[in-house]
């Protein structure tokens, strides 16, 4: 299995578990994001500085969302990606595999 046949073996063997891996940081972001916003963490930014006149707690709860926005976006292409890879791959195994019909 050295050959070309023995990679595509190998890689549609890996889609699932590339497919598990999405949807395990899929659950994890809104945990990460409700730890993020959370008082005890977000408290560590009230300082009386300001970043371009505006208070670092908002430049922190503001960046901390659009952070989230990015990762959501970024993880649910991933995912479709991973889920269509899984699709066609399962799809060309049934294609190269004699059918079971008589006719």
């Amino acid at each position: 299995m050295n050959g070309a046949d023995g990679q595509h073996r190998g890689s549609s063997e890996n889609a699932p578990l590339t497919q598990r891996k999405f949807h395990d940081r899929a659950l994890l972001l809104p945990i990460v994001g409700a730890l993020l916003l959370l008082p005890p963490l977000a408290g560590i930014f009230q300082l009386d500085m300001r970043i371009a006149g505006v208070p670092v707690t908002a430049v922190y709860l503001f960046g901390v969302w659009a952070i989230l926005i990015i990762a959501a976006y970024a993880l649910s292409r991933a995912l479709q990606n991973a889920e269509h890879t899984t699709a066609v791959e399962t799809d060309a195994s049934r294609e190269s595999s004699p059918e079971d019909d008589p006719h």
